[in-house]
Protein backbone atom coordinates (compact mmCIF):
# COMPACT_ATOMS: atom_id res chain seq x y z
CA UNK A 1 0.00 0.00 0.00
CA UNK A 2 1.15 3.27 -0.43
CA UNK A 3 2.96 4.89 2.74
CA UNK A 4 2.64 8.69 3.22
CA UNK A 5 3.96 10.53 6.73
CA UNK A 6 2.38 13.88 7.12
CA UNK A 7 3.91 13.95 10.80
CA UNK A 8 6.54 16.95 9.93
CA UNK A 9 3.68 19.21 7.81
CA UNK A 10 2.17 22.58 9.22
CA UNK A 11 -1.08 22.20 11.01
CA UNK A 12 -3.76 25.59 10.27
CA UNK A 13 -6.47 25.50 12.89
CA UNK A 14 -9.05 27.64 11.35
CA UNK A 15 -11.20 27.95 14.39
CA UNK A 16 -10.09 27.75 18.01
CA UNK A 17 -11.12 30.18 21.07
CA UNK A 18 -8.90 31.41 23.86
CA UNK A 19 -6.75 29.83 26.20
CA UNK A 20 -5.48 29.21 29.55
CA UNK A 21 -2.78 31.49 30.69
CA UNK A 22 -3.45 31.24 34.39
CA UNK A 23 -4.30 28.07 35.46
CA UNK A 24 -1.66 26.14 36.69
CA UNK A 25 -3.58 23.54 37.56
CA UNK A 26 -6.55 22.00 37.09
CA UNK A 27 -8.86 18.80 38.50
CA UNK A 28 -9.49 15.44 35.79
CA UNK A 29 -13.12 16.48 35.51
CA UNK A 30 -12.21 20.28 34.78
CA UNK A 31 -10.11 18.91 31.90
CA UNK A 32 -12.43 16.05 30.87
CA UNK A 33 -15.99 18.02 30.85
CA UNK A 34 -14.18 20.57 28.19
CA UNK A 35 -14.40 18.00 25.88
CA UNK A 36 -17.97 17.24 26.29
CA UNK A 37 -20.78 19.36 24.68
CA UNK A 38 -23.84 17.41 26.26
CA UNK A 39 -26.57 18.14 28.10
CA UNK A 40 -26.62 19.14 31.64
CA UNK A 41 -28.45 16.89 33.44
CA UNK A 42 -27.89 18.04 37.27
CA UNK A 43 -27.03 21.65 39.51
CA UNK A 44 -23.61 21.87 40.91
CA UNK A 45 -23.89 23.88 44.45
CA UNK A 46 -24.29 27.42 42.98
CA UNK A 47 -27.58 25.85 41.36
CA UNK A 48 -26.14 26.15 37.65
CA UNK A 49 -26.23 23.14 35.13
CA UNK A 50 -23.35 21.18 34.81
CA UNK A 51 -23.16 16.90 34.01
CA UNK A 52 -23.81 14.46 36.72
CA UNK A 53 -21.60 12.08 37.89
CA UNK A 54 -23.11 9.55 35.81
CA UNK A 55 -22.52 11.82 32.64
CA UNK A 56 -19.06 12.29 33.70
CA UNK A 57 -18.01 8.68 34.28
CA UNK A 58 -18.93 8.27 30.58
CA UNK A 59 -16.61 11.06 29.57
CA UNK A 60 -13.65 8.57 29.80
CA UNK A 61 -15.10 6.59 27.12
CA UNK A 62 -15.40 9.32 24.86
CA UNK A 63 -13.39 8.35 21.31
CA UNK A 64 -11.45 11.98 21.33
CA UNK A 65 -10.31 11.04 24.98
CA UNK A 66 -9.31 7.44 24.73
CA UNK A 67 -7.44 8.69 21.66
CA UNK A 68 -5.86 11.97 23.42
CA UNK A 69 -4.71 9.35 26.12
CA UNK A 70 -2.98 6.86 23.66
CA UNK A 71 -1.32 9.13 21.61
CA UNK A 72 -0.34 11.73 24.91
CA UNK A 73 1.13 8.54 26.63
CA UNK A 74 3.46 7.09 23.55
CA UNK A 75 4.54 10.68 22.31
CA UNK A 76 5.48 12.05 25.83
CA UNK A 77 5.76 8.81 28.20
CA UNK A 78 3.00 9.84 30.68
CA UNK A 79 0.62 6.89 32.41
CA UNK A 80 -1.73 5.92 29.74
CA UNK A 81 -4.79 7.19 31.94
CA UNK A 82 -6.95 10.12 31.95
CA UNK A 83 -5.35 10.90 35.11
CA UNK A 84 -1.61 10.00 33.96
CA UNK A 85 -2.49 12.86 31.42
CA UNK A 86 -3.94 15.21 33.98
CA UNK A 87 -0.18 14.98 36.13
CA UNK A 88 1.59 15.68 33.20
CA UNK A 89 -0.11 18.33 31.92
CA UNK A 90 -0.11 19.81 35.86
CA UNK A 91 3.66 18.89 36.14
CA UNK A 92 4.45 21.23 33.23
CA UNK A 93 2.15 24.03 33.86
CA UNK A 94 2.68 24.83 38.00
CA UNK A 95 3.00 28.62 36.85
CA UNK A 96 1.88 31.13 34.69
CA UNK A 97 5.31 31.20 32.55
CA UNK A 98 5.17 27.17 32.97
CA UNK A 99 2.09 27.07 31.42
CA UNK A 100 3.11 29.68 28.23
CA UNK A 101 6.10 27.25 27.94
CA UNK A 102 4.61 24.22 27.85
CA UNK A 103 1.58 25.92 25.33
CA UNK A 104 4.55 26.43 22.98
CA UNK A 105 6.23 23.63 22.82
CA UNK A 106 2.80 21.56 22.24
CA UNK A 107 2.52 24.07 19.52
CA UNK A 108 5.70 23.76 17.79
CA UNK A 109 5.61 19.54 18.28
CA UNK A 110 2.03 19.74 16.22
CA UNK A 111 3.69 22.02 14.19
CA UNK A 112 1.17 24.64 14.50
CA UNK A 113 1.56 27.16 12.39
CA UNK A 114 -1.47 29.80 12.65
CA UNK A 115 -4.72 30.06 13.50
CA UNK A 116 -8.60 31.81 13.34
CA UNK A 117 -9.64 32.77 16.78
CA UNK A 118 -13.15 33.09 17.77
CA UNK A 119 -13.44 35.60 20.98
CA UNK A 120 -15.43 38.19 22.34
CA UNK A 121 -12.03 40.81 23.47
CA UNK A 122 -10.82 43.48 21.38
CA UNK A 123 -8.25 43.53 19.15
CA UNK A 124 -4.74 43.34 20.85
CA UNK A 125 -6.24 42.72 24.65
CA UNK A 126 -3.61 40.71 26.51
CA UNK A 127 -5.59 37.64 27.43
CA UNK A 128 -5.86 36.91 23.41
CA UNK A 129 -1.75 36.95 23.08
CA UNK A 130 -2.00 33.40 24.36
CA UNK A 131 -0.62 31.43 21.33
CA UNK A 132 2.82 30.88 19.76
CA UNK A 133 1.65 31.45 16.15
CA UNK A 134 0.17 33.80 13.95
CA UNK A 135 -3.37 34.78 14.81
CA UNK A 136 -6.35 35.64 12.72
CA UNK A 137 -9.34 37.62 14.52
CA UNK A 138 -12.90 36.58 14.03
CA UNK A 139 -15.44 39.57 15.08
CA UNK A 140 -18.40 38.44 16.72
CA UNK A 141 -20.74 41.13 15.70
CA UNK A 142 -23.62 39.50 17.22
CA UNK A 143 -22.52 40.64 20.42
CA UNK A 144 -23.24 44.61 18.80
CA UNK A 145 -26.65 43.07 17.61
CA UNK A 146 -27.45 42.50 20.95
CA UNK A 147 -26.57 45.78 21.99
CA UNK A 148 -27.93 47.26 19.87
CA UNK A 149 -31.11 45.34 19.86
CA UNK A 150 -31.54 46.91 23.52
CA UNK A 151 -30.98 50.63 22.62
CA UNK A 152 -31.58 51.06 19.02
CA UNK A 153 -34.15 53.43 18.76
CA UNK A 154 -35.18 51.74 14.89
CA UNK A 155 -34.13 48.40 12.85
CA UNK A 156 -32.86 51.05 10.51
CA UNK A 157 -30.33 52.57 13.35
CA UNK A 158 -29.64 49.22 14.68
CA UNK A 159 -28.43 48.00 11.13
CA UNK A 160 -26.44 51.11 10.37
CA UNK A 161 -24.69 50.51 13.91
CA UNK A 162 -24.25 46.88 13.42
CA UNK A 163 -22.51 47.29 9.93
CA UNK A 164 -20.71 50.56 11.12
CA UNK A 165 -19.06 48.27 14.01
CA UNK A 166 -17.98 46.00 11.07
CA UNK A 167 -16.03 48.42 9.05
CA UNK A 168 -14.12 49.65 12.01
CA UNK A 169 -13.30 45.90 13.15
CA UNK A 170 -12.24 45.55 9.87
CA UNK A 171 -10.05 48.43 10.11
CA UNK A 172 -9.04 47.46 13.53
CA UNK A 173 -7.09 43.92 11.75
CA UNK A 174 -10.19 41.63 12.46
CA UNK A 175 -10.02 38.96 8.99
CA UNK A 176 -13.10 37.57 9.27
CA UNK A 177 -16.51 37.38 11.04
CA UNK A 178 -18.58 34.82 12.83
CA UNK A 179 -22.37 34.17 12.80
CA UNK A 180 -24.77 31.48 14.78
CA UNK A 181 -28.18 32.30 12.41
CA UNK A 182 -28.61 28.62 12.62
CA UNK A 183 -28.15 28.04 16.24
CA UNK A 184 -29.29 30.91 17.94
CA UNK A 185 -31.59 32.35 15.35
CA UNK A 186 -34.30 30.39 14.49
CA UNK A 187 -32.24 28.08 11.58
CA UNK A 188 -30.25 28.62 8.71
CA UNK A 189 -33.14 28.42 5.93
CA UNK A 190 -33.20 32.32 6.34
CA UNK A 191 -36.71 34.25 6.40
CA UNK A 192 -36.19 37.11 3.51
CA UNK A 193 -37.65 39.90 5.25
CA UNK A 194 -37.59 43.95 4.05
CA UNK A 195 -36.41 46.80 6.13
CA UNK A 196 -40.51 47.35 6.43
CA UNK A 197 -40.88 44.01 7.71
CA UNK A 198 -38.39 44.18 10.27
CA UNK A 199 -39.68 47.76 11.31
CA UNK A 200 -42.60 46.41 12.16
CA UNK A 201 -40.95 43.65 14.33
CA UNK A 202 -38.63 45.85 15.84
CA UNK A 203 -40.34 46.28 19.11
CA UNK A 204 -41.40 43.47 19.78
CA UNK A 205 -38.31 42.02 19.61
CA UNK A 206 -37.09 45.09 21.93
CA UNK A 207 -39.50 43.57 24.59
CA UNK A 208 -38.08 39.52 24.39
CA UNK A 209 -40.29 38.22 21.59
CA UNK A 210 -37.91 35.38 20.50
CA UNK A 211 -39.66 34.86 17.24
CA UNK A 212 -39.33 38.91 16.65
CA UNK A 213 -35.93 38.83 17.43
CA UNK A 214 -34.89 35.86 14.51
CA UNK A 215 -37.11 38.13 11.71
CA UNK A 216 -35.23 41.25 12.54
CA UNK A 217 -31.64 39.26 12.66
CA UNK A 218 -32.87 37.32 9.53
CA UNK A 219 -33.97 40.98 7.95
CA UNK A 220 -30.35 41.92 9.17
CA UNK A 221 -28.27 38.85 7.48
CA UNK A 222 -28.30 40.11 3.92
CA UNK A 223 -26.72 43.13 4.98
CA UNK A 224 -24.27 41.04 6.90
CA UNK A 225 -22.99 39.51 3.69
CA UNK A 226 -22.46 41.83 1.82
CA UNK A 227 -20.62 44.44 3.94
CA UNK A 228 -18.55 41.19 4.46
CA UNK A 229 -17.94 40.97 1.00
CA UNK A 230 -17.27 44.47 0.44
CA UNK A 231 -14.66 44.20 3.53
CA UNK A 232 -13.44 40.91 2.18
CA UNK A 233 -14.36 39.41 5.86
CA UNK A 234 -14.92 35.74 5.30
CA UNK A 235 -17.93 34.71 7.37
CA UNK A 236 -18.06 31.63 9.41
CA UNK A 237 -21.29 30.11 10.15
CA UNK A 238 -21.81 27.71 13.32
CA UNK A 239 -23.60 24.79 12.12
CA UNK A 240 -24.24 21.28 13.24
CA UNK A 241 -24.88 19.97 16.55
CA UNK A 242 -21.95 21.32 18.61
CA UNK A 243 -23.39 23.71 21.63
CA UNK A 244 -25.96 21.00 22.09
CA UNK A 245 -26.30 21.82 26.04
CA UNK A 246 -29.73 23.12 25.32
CA UNK A 247 -30.65 23.43 21.67
CA UNK A 248 -31.89 19.72 20.68
CA UNK A 249 -33.27 21.15 17.59
CA UNK A 250 -30.32 20.86 15.68
CA UNK A 251 -31.88 19.81 12.60
CA UNK A 252 -32.42 23.67 11.43
CA UNK A 253 -28.70 24.02 11.34
CA UNK A 254 -28.31 22.05 8.24
CA UNK A 255 -26.62 24.33 5.97
CA UNK A 256 -27.89 22.95 2.77
CA UNK A 257 -31.27 24.46 4.28
CA UNK A 258 -29.62 28.17 3.33
CA UNK A 259 -28.89 26.91 -0.54
CA UNK A 260 -32.32 28.59 -2.31
CA UNK A 261 -30.92 32.37 -0.24
CA UNK A 262 -27.48 31.47 -1.00
CA UNK A 263 -28.04 30.98 -4.85
CA UNK A 264 -29.06 34.75 -5.15
CA UNK A 265 -26.20 36.18 -7.66
CA UNK A 266 -25.73 39.43 -5.13
CA UNK A 267 -24.37 36.72 -2.62
CA UNK A 268 -21.66 35.35 -4.52
CA UNK A 269 -18.65 37.18 -3.69
CA UNK A 270 -19.33 37.00 -0.08
CA UNK A 271 -16.48 34.05 1.44
CA UNK A 272 -18.71 31.46 3.48
CA UNK A 273 -17.36 29.34 6.13
CA UNK A 274 -19.39 26.62 7.01
CA UNK A 275 -17.83 25.10 10.82
CA UNK A 276 -17.82 22.10 12.56
CA UNK A 277 -18.52 19.96 9.01
CA UNK A 278 -21.81 20.76 9.61
CA UNK A 279 -21.67 17.05 11.67
CA UNK A 280 -23.79 15.01 10.97
CA UNK A 281 -24.97 16.86 8.21
CA UNK A 282 -21.53 16.48 6.77
CA UNK A 283 -22.31 15.50 3.22
CA UNK A 284 -24.54 18.06 3.04
CA UNK A 285 -22.14 20.39 4.47
CA UNK A 286 -19.89 19.53 1.42
CA UNK A 287 -22.24 19.27 -1.25
CA UNK A 288 -22.86 22.98 -0.61
CA UNK A 289 -19.05 23.92 -0.73
CA UNK A 290 -19.04 21.87 -4.02
CA UNK A 291 -21.99 23.54 -5.53
CA UNK A 292 -21.37 27.12 -4.40
CA UNK A 293 -17.95 28.84 -5.32
CA UNK A 294 -17.76 30.89 -2.35
CA UNK A 295 -18.70 28.50 0.23
CA UNK A 296 -15.59 26.88 2.09
CA UNK A 297 -16.06 23.85 4.29
CA UNK A 298 -14.54 23.59 7.98
CA UNK A 299 -13.68 20.36 9.94
CA UNK A 300 -13.06 21.78 13.41
CA UNK A 301 -15.32 19.67 15.84
CA UNK A 302 -15.56 16.46 13.85
CA UNK A 303 -11.63 17.00 14.35
CA UNK A 304 -10.80 16.22 17.00
CA UNK A 305 -14.21 15.27 18.47
CA UNK A 306 -14.81 12.51 16.23
CA UNK A 307 -11.46 10.85 16.48
CA UNK A 308 -12.31 7.38 15.11
CA UNK A 309 -14.67 8.55 12.73
CA UNK A 310 -12.44 11.10 10.90
CA UNK A 311 -11.24 9.42 8.26
CA UNK A 312 -15.20 8.92 6.57
CA UNK A 313 -15.76 12.43 7.77
CA UNK A 314 -12.21 13.31 5.37
CA UNK A 315 -13.62 11.15 2.64
CA UNK A 316 -16.98 12.58 3.39
CA UNK A 317 -15.16 15.94 2.27
CA UNK A 318 -12.54 15.42 -0.27
CA UNK A 319 -14.90 12.46 -2.32
CA UNK A 320 -17.28 15.95 -2.91
CA UNK A 321 -15.51 19.42 -2.29
CA UNK A 322 -12.88 20.66 -4.05
CA UNK A 323 -9.88 20.21 -2.30
CA UNK A 324 -8.45 23.93 -1.95
CA UNK A 325 -11.79 24.76 -0.50
CA UNK A 326 -11.33 22.73 2.60
CA UNK A 327 -9.79 23.48 6.21
CA UNK A 328 -9.43 22.35 9.15
CA UNK A 329 -9.37 23.37 12.79
CA UNK A 330 -10.53 22.44 16.22
CA UNK A 331 -13.19 24.37 18.55
CA UNK A 332 -10.45 24.43 20.72
CA UNK A 333 -11.21 25.75 24.10
CA UNK A 334 -8.60 26.41 26.90
CA UNK A 335 -6.13 23.77 26.80
CA UNK A 336 -3.79 23.52 24.51
CA UNK A 337 -3.60 19.70 23.97
CA UNK A 338 -6.61 20.18 21.64
CA UNK A 339 -4.19 21.87 18.82
CA UNK A 340 -2.05 18.84 19.52
CA UNK A 341 -4.41 16.25 19.21
CA UNK A 342 -6.37 17.59 16.34
CA UNK A 343 -3.19 18.08 14.52
CA UNK A 344 -1.97 14.49 15.55
CA UNK A 345 -5.43 13.01 14.05
CA UNK A 346 -5.63 14.85 11.01
CA UNK A 347 -2.22 14.24 9.56
CA UNK A 348 -2.78 10.46 10.82
CA UNK A 349 -6.28 10.10 9.32
CA UNK A 350 -4.63 11.92 5.96
CA UNK A 351 -2.11 9.98 5.75
CA UNK A 352 -4.53 6.74 6.04
CA UNK A 353 -7.22 8.11 3.67
CA UNK A 354 -4.26 9.50 0.89
CA UNK A 355 -3.12 6.01 0.52
CA UNK A 356 -5.75 4.23 0.20
CA UNK A 357 -6.81 6.81 -2.65
CA UNK A 358 -3.35 6.39 -4.15
CA UNK A 359 -3.56 2.41 -3.65
CA UNK A 360 -6.88 2.45 -5.62
CA UNK A 361 -5.34 4.33 -8.12
CA UNK A 362 -7.85 7.12 -7.91
CA UNK A 363 -5.55 10.22 -7.33
CA UNK A 364 -1.23 10.07 -8.08
CA UNK A 365 1.27 10.16 -5.29
CA UNK A 366 2.12 14.07 -5.96
CA UNK A 367 -1.94 14.71 -6.28
CA UNK A 368 -2.48 13.04 -2.46
CA UNK A 369 0.73 15.31 -1.30
CA UNK A 370 -0.80 18.32 -2.50
CA UNK A 371 -3.66 18.05 -1.46
CA UNK A 372 -2.98 17.33 2.50
CA UNK A 373 -0.93 20.06 2.20
CA UNK A 374 -3.60 22.22 1.37
CA UNK A 375 -6.15 20.94 3.55
CA UNK A 376 -3.55 20.86 6.58
CA UNK A 377 -2.53 24.58 6.49
CA UNK A 378 -2.54 26.24 2.95
CA UNK A 379 -5.87 27.00 2.53
CA UNK A 380 -6.79 27.98 5.91
CA UNK A 381 -3.91 30.77 5.63
CA UNK A 382 -5.01 31.51 2.15
CA UNK A 383 -8.53 32.38 3.24
CA UNK A 384 -7.74 35.13 5.49
CA UNK A 385 -4.80 36.63 3.22
CA UNK A 386 -6.04 40.45 2.34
Amino acid sequence: MACFDFSSEAFYDNHTHRLFTDKPVVSVKDFTVNYYHGVRDAFDESGEECPSDTAFAHMHSQSVIQTLVHAFSQRFGCEASLEGLTAFRNDHAKTPEALKAYTEMLYKDANVCGTTLDCELPMGDALTQCFPCKVNRLFQYENVFTEQLKTAGSFKQLADNVLAAISTAASEGFAGLKGHIGEKYGGMEVRELDPAQAEKAFAAAQSGDKEAVNSVYHALFPQILTISAELNLPLNLHSGSTGFKKRTDFYKVDPILMAPFLKKHKFYKTKIVFLHESFPFTRNAAIMAYNFPNVYLDLSQTLPWQSLLFCRCLEDALSITPHDKIVLGTGQHWYAEMAWIASYIAKRSLERVMSTFVEDGLLSSAQAKRSARLVLSENGMKLYEK
